[in-house]
């Protein structure tokens, strides 16, 4: 226990002063229904996102295909389609009033993750996060005519990862995660005036260069006891994403470090309840969850920095389907494992 101190301390006092970074959706559909207190559960395959440290809780082979996703304001997607429609009839007066109802900015934050695992030691993991966002969507009138003004960013980022875990001491185990990174971004300026001519003000775009990092995690549990002390540095080595074909502030984006610390307790052996501090140095949140194990059906509860979560498992025999939902200042987040084994 001493050791787990002495090496949470020191890593802290070193990386105090970690800058806050780009963020997306985070991968995984247990963690998210659980309010993403994961770091000191880690107990399946998607631990490779949260603490690599886990796969020593994991079966001889796991498999889990996620998709998460949200957004900001997505209650606009409605007003888009129904602007859609207005535009198709040529009925540009009903257009223009729907315009007026879009509130920027506006995102979706889709993510795709795969993680597969092996021998309760190793796993080979990937995804894509990616964030679509609209800054600028207004109707104005010009000597062309009639237009809606759009201004938007599609920002994707893929990591590939390889995982390893391994006792460190009897009750500590560390476990690390080697990261290739590349990205793709795309932004554009452009008008659409109402007889259907497009203006382009700016259209600019590519992929980023290849960039290297790691993850370090670590599990402290004694034999026999309740309690697992979870940690996680994700980027330790904050690796930067320059686009050459973009301009100014989009043309780098920087995987910021961030030191998550996490706590789980166990009262009976069907019950799991969790706590986790994100973003130890940076914009720090606090997370809360637990896990009702009824075996066939799994239920999840939580509190994600203030919002809560709900999530649920069901086990199929050859493999399972789960589902997590919650609400981030009124903008709805959702997950699903489609495949879990």
């Amino acid at each position: 226990m001493k050791m787990w101190i002495k090496t949470t301390i020191l890593v802290l006092v070193v990386l105090v002063g970690a800058t806050p970074g780009f963020s997306f959706t985070s991968f995984g559909t247990k963690s998210m229904g659980m309010g993403e207190a994961f770091t000191g559960v880690a107990d399946d395959v998607s631990c490779v996102f949260w603490n690599p440290a886990g796969l020593t809780q994991t079966d001889r082979f796991d498999l889990d295909v996620s998709f998460s996703g949200g957004g900001e304001n997505t209650k606009n997607l409605a007003n888009l389609y129904k602007i859609y429609q207005a535009i198709q009839e040529e009925d540009y007066d009903k257009a223009r009033d729907l315009v007026d109802e879009i509130s920027t900015p506006f995102d979706l934050e889709p993510t795709f993750g795969v993680a597969i695992g092996f021998l309760k030691r190793i796993a080979i993991s990937g995804g894509l996060q990616a964030e679509f966002n609209v800054n600028k969507f207004e109707s104005g009138t010009d000597e062309a005519g009639d237009y809606i003004h759009i201004e938007d960013v599609e920002t994707a980022i893929v990591p590939l990862q390889f995982s390893f875990a391994r006792k460190s001491t009897k009750n500590l185990v560390v476990g690390v995660n080697i990261k290739y990174i590349q990205g793709a971004r795309h932004s554009s300026d452009f008008k659409i005036y109402s007889d259907g001519e497009v203006e382009k003000i700016k259209d600019e775009g590519g992929r980023s260069n290849a960039a290297f990092s790691f993850d370090i995690g670590a599990l402290y549990h004694k034999e026999k006891s309740r309690f697992t002390l979870g940690m996680m540095i994700e980027n330790v080595l904050e690796p930067k994403l320059s686009f050459p074909e973009l301009s100014g502030d989009l043309s780098s984006m920087k995987l910021s470090r961030k030191i998550n610390l996490g706590a789980s307790f166990k009262p009976i052996s069907m019950l799991t309840l969790s706590a986790d501090l994100h973003d130890l140095t940076g914009s720090s949140t606090f997370h809360f969850g637990g896990e009702l194990n009824l075996k066939s059906v799994k239920l999840r509860a939580g509190m994600n920095d203030g919002d809560i979560t709900l999530g649920v498992g069901l086990n199929l025999f050859l493999f399972n389907l789960e589902a997590a939902y919650y609400e981030k200042k009124e903008n709805p987040y959702v997950s699903l494992t489609m495949v879990k084994i």
